[in-house]
């Protein structure tokens, strides 16, 4: 038997001033960025495939897991622009693929790389399905979004 539970919100607090764009939350250096005074990781500009759609419709982005990259998802993003008629992205997360690499690694890190990218795309609001290390990274984006969804 099925039951409803209710569902649980967090709290506003901390998650910066609500607005159209994301929240910029403060990103702690990563334990591998070593001897560099403790500087802040940047955003680096990741290698992304974009299919054309619909501007009107929320895009759909696609993260991949630990060991994949964005050529996981081609053939599901092609039918899904194809049926839907909406804009899909799928990313190389930092690291992987044909994005550039660096030492600093982190949740926090990958979720500020797709808040550089995701307005300079025009993509958002949008849709982000994760697999694996990409959900986790969509977790947190979803997160420290700054408007809840209507």
């Amino acid at each position: 038997m099925l039951r409803w539970t209710r569902a649980w919100r967090l709290p506003r607090e901390g998650l910066g001033p609500h607005g159209p764009s994301f929240a910029r939350v403060p990103v702690a250096p990563s334990s591998s960025s070593g001897g560099r005074g403790g500087a802040e990781p940047r955003p680096l500009p990741l290698s992304y495939r974009l299919l054309d759609g619909e501007a009107a419709l929320p895009a759909v982005v696609f993260l991949h897991g630990l060991f994949g990259s964005k050529t996981n998802f081609n053939s599901i993003a092609k039918i899904l622009a194809q049926q839907t008629g909406r804009r899909v992205l799928t990313v190389d997360a930092r690291n992987h693929g044909d994005s550039p690499h660096s030492p600093d690694m982190s949740y926090e890190i990958m979720s500020q790389d797709l808040q550089d990218l995701l307005p300079q795309l025009g993509l958002v609001p949008c849709v982000v399905v994760g697999h694996s290390m990409g959900g986790k990274t969509a977790m947190l984006l979803a997160l420290q979004r700054s408007q809840p969804p209507p």
